[in-house]
């Protein structure tokens, strides 16, 4: 990819509704094809998606009910230049629309909000692994500008890490995408353990789009007394504060990160303004009231040492406070494997606070003494280390600065 801008979009999408009428049938093997997404044309001449003989989705912003409100429409482009081709999804047109906009690369993310609603599951396995397929011939007739994150199946932990593992080998500088939202158990749930080990084990970073459906009570929903558009106004306005928030304090606290070290997640669409606030909630929570009324387990204990640590004076320490000390030390060092934004490079991490910060919180609240932390300062340090994180968040092959489009 030659640089020539700067710049790297970091929040593009490629959706079911713009995939290519073949991008299944020619794929996926003879036997599931009959029950294997299509697009068919009713006699009026619209165009759906159907698999597994039931609608799927509509084609074409026009088929999900949003003709004049889309990009092209306010650009003045055609969506579907050629029959049947869309320019979200084509390498030509994409790449012609990143020179237009001042584009060097996109990173897009892949078709997964569908992907749950394929029954079989040798059918939903197939079909995915086509798309990421796809998916690797992009990256290569767009030399390195077409990135697509990669989609995973996530209605079982063995198809999902099955897929990380095999598209791991593409060695593309992308992540992968977890349908968080649709998935049957929330990401602490314990089923989820081999996916995390098997990001660890690749690096891929995991990435969680944000969604407003998302999160264990929608905001508005429900309520009889509220307009409809209101409700949509509510959950739009504050699922990154609620169900991110939510989602992030799963993760942290629920010591997966603790025992992957190597996993990485990445919050995306969700801005950072939220962030030190939370950060800041971390910080007084977790240290609230002292070691034995913790508030927050774990899942799952976190790994702990064959025998417990020596203290300065060579004795070791007590067996069941170490324990403790071990499940929830797990923690805070989470935060720091956290970045929002989609993340490829190698060394791209959120900073979060660092375990000696922690223990020297803790040590405070032990002894009784009062915090005299300037959590405006805090405050500052961590906005101004996330707008750095946030710039360079995404490196694209041989580039040498890296811009991404959405900021602070």
């Amino acid at each position: 990819m030659e640089k020539q801008f700067g710049v790297i979009s970091a929040d593009g999408h490629c959706r079911l509704m713009h995939l290519p009428f073949d991008l299944w049938t020619k794929r996926l093997p003879r036997k599931l094809l009959e029950n294997g997404p299509r697009v068919v044309e009713g006699p009026d001449g619209t165009r759906q998606w159907v698999v597994e003989g039931r609608v799927w989705s509509g084609v074409g912003w026009a088929g999900v009910g949003r003709g004049p409100v889309n990009c092209y429409t306010r650009a003045g482009l055609p969506e579907e230049p050629e029959p049947g081709v869309f320019r979200a999804a084509n390498a030509t047109y994409r790449c012609a629309d990143m020179d237009r906009d001042g584009v060097d690369a996109e990173l897009v993310n892949g078709p997964y909000e569908h992907i749950a609603a394929i029954r079989d599951p040798e059918l939903r396995i197939a079909c995915v692994r086509a798309v990421n397929d796809w998916a690797r011939e992009l990256y290569a007739e767009s030399d390195g500008r077409f990135i697509m994150l990669l989609p995973l199946p996530c209605q079982t932990p063995e198809e999902a890490a099955a897929e990380l593992l095999r598209v791991a080998d593409f060695g593309l500088p992308t992540g992968v995408i977890f349908d968080w939202v649709n998935a049957p158990e929330p990401v602490l749930h314990q089923m989820w353990e081999p996916v995390w080990a098997a990001a660890a084990a690749t690096g891929l970073p995991v990435n969680f789009h944000a969604n407003p459906s998302g999160g264990s009570r929608q905001m508005g929903v429900g309520v009889a007394t509220a307009q409809p558009r209101n409700q949509a106004l509510m959950r739009v306005a504050n699922f990154p504060m609620g169900a991110m928030g939510e989602l992030m304090s799963a993760v942290v606290f629920s010591g997966i990160c603790d025992r992957h070290p190597g996993v990485r997640f990445v919050l995306e669409e969700a801005g950072v303004g939220w962030v030190p606030f939370l950060f800041w909630r971390f910080d007084r929570e977790y240290d609230f009231g002292g070691p034995d009324s913790r508030v927050f387990k774990p899942d799952i204990s976190a790994s702990c040492p064959r025998s417990p640590p020596s203290s300065s004076n060579g004795s070791s320490s007590s067996p069941s406070r170490w324990r403790k000390r071990a499940a929830f030390g797990a923690c805070p060092k989470s935060a720091s494997r956290i970045s929002f934004g989609p993340a490829t490079s190698p060394g791209s991490t959120a900073r979060g606070h660092t375990p000696r910060r922690w223990d020297m919180l803790r040590q405070r609240r032990l002894s009784g003494k009062r915090r005299s932390i300037n959590w405006s300062s805090t405050t500052r340090s961590t906005c101004t280390r996330f707008r750095s994180h946030c710039l360079k968040s995404v490196r694209a092959p041989n580039a040498q600065e890296v811009v991404c489009q959405r900021g602070m």
